[in-house]
């Protein structure tokens, strides 16, 4: 037993040392509290849907109340991670960037008869941008304005999560902490002799409580074929936050600096909007699934400090499908979960109105294994997922993002609370 929790501790260690990494990423997680996932969780090839999904491999913490569908007699484990490389464009420039970012660390098991338990960890928002502009000076024929942006950070979910059954019906409810560093930095800089330049620094941190239910219900539509139908919310929260900002003068020949505003410290909050996600899973025999999702996030009321930032609502479509050949065949290629899917995400970024938006294809498998640990054969499932998309256009001089993502989701179902009894 001891050994069993010190490499979950291990495992959570690393796990928070991958999390506090630097992420330079897209240009528009510049935006509010960063770019919100398009597509994460267990279920990331098939378009990333949630609502309805239940299953008693993956822990889907994205609706609490799938958890009565996970195996009663096991502790269950689950760390997914992804990566990313993008190629960003205007109709002049381009560059890329790769990234690892949307980690995960998941736990769970049941308490008693019908109350099952989860806690966790993962992202709600990344940021992660380094912007550079260049502009003429008025009345100036050889003299440039330079600009640099530059930010990361983002909010992260520690949450723990129950839900209970009856029948057919789960309810279910996750209770999460988030919290999370914003910085944001601007350099303006003149190519003039004996000029200067001016540097800016403004770091946010926030932190709050958020509570967040969600229910399924399945029934049988015919003795071959289920129904399950879920929907999992959030409610408008303050997050309580804590900014401050710095600015200075800085000569370019004698490197001496002024400081021109410093704000050490000011309290206030940051409005996180209401946000609702439905959905609807169709499962024929244990072979084909097929599963629909739409969420709506309330990103018009969004506010930093009394003062909206005048986004957009978000809205977003995920849907797919699987396909299990044989789920106790022979073959190992039998038992493999097959995944297609896709999604569209209105985003809250309206450019030049124009509206900044994500869409994507993804395909993947789950492989379930068999594994010899400490004498006990375990159950171990893998899962590969591949999502290729695009954000936003090249029209009006804005920014294009093609970009691939790889993400592996790794689920362990261990015997903790079962004794052996032959040796």
């Amino acid at each position: 037993m001891i050994k069993r929790i010190l490499l979950c501790l291990l495992l959570s260690v690393a796990f928070l040392k991958l999390q506090a990494q630097e992420n330079i990423g897209s240009p528009y997680s510049v935006y509010g509290i960063g770019l919100l996932p398009a597509n994460q969780g267990p279920y990331t090839a098939m378009g990333g849907v949630s609502a309805a999904m239940r299953d008693n491999r993956n822990i889907n913490f994205l609706n609490p109340a799938s958890y009565t569908a996970l195996d009663s007699n096991r502790y269950h484990f689950q760390l997914g991670i992804s990566g990313e490389y993008a190629y960003i464009s205007t109709h002049k420039e381009n560059s890329n960037y790769r990234v690892a970012q949307n980690a995960d660390l998941n736990m769970a098991l049941r308490l008693c008869r019908n109350l099952y338990f989860s806690f966790g960890f993962t992202e709600k928002s990344d940021i992660g941008y380094d912007l550079r502009y260049s502009y003429t000076i008025s009345g100036s024929t050889l003299g440039k304005f330079n600009q640099n942006i530059s930010g990361e950070g983002g909010l992260n979910d520690l949450y723990a999560g129950f839900a209970w059954k009856y029948k057919n019906l789960s309810i279910g409810t996750n209770f999460s902490y988030l919290f999370g560093k914003i910085e944001k930095r601007q350099t303006l800089t003149a190519d003039l002799a004996n000029s200067f330049y001016i540097r800016t620094s403004e770091n946010n941190r926030v932190r709050n409580f958020l509570f967040q239910p969600g229910i399924q219900y399945h029934f049988q539509l015919t003795p071959k074929s289920r129904i399950t139908i879920g929907t999992s919310m959030n409610f408008t929260q303050k997050l309580k936050a804590k900014k401050e900002f710095i600015s200075y003068k800085v000569s370019t020949s004698s490197g001496s600096n002024t400081m021109l505003d410093e704000e050490t410290l000011r309290r206030g909050y940051i409005k996180y909007p209401f946000r609702i996600n439905s959905g609807l899973t169709y499962q024929f025999k244990n072979k084909w699934q097929a599963a629909a999702d739409y969420t709506f996030h309330k990103m018009s009321a969004y506010e930093e400090f009394k003062v909206n930032q005048k986004l957009k609502d978000y809205y977003k479509i995920n849907a797919g499908v699987t396909w299990t050949p044989e789920e106790s065949g022979r073959f190992w290629w039998q038992r493999n979960k097959y995944m297609a899917g896709g999604y569209f995400v209105k985003s809250e970024i309206q450019l030049k109105e124009t509206n900044i938006n994500t869409f994507g294809v993804t395909l993947g498998t789950q492989m379930p294994f068999v594994i010899r640990v400490a004498g006990r054969w375990q159950e171990l499932l893998l899962g590969v997922a591949l999502d290729l998309g695009m954000r936003g256009t090249e029209k009006q001089g804005m920014i294009q993002e093609k970009y691939a993502k790889l993400r592996l989701n790794i689920a362990f179902k261990e015997l903790w609370f079962v004794k052996q009894k032959i040796n």
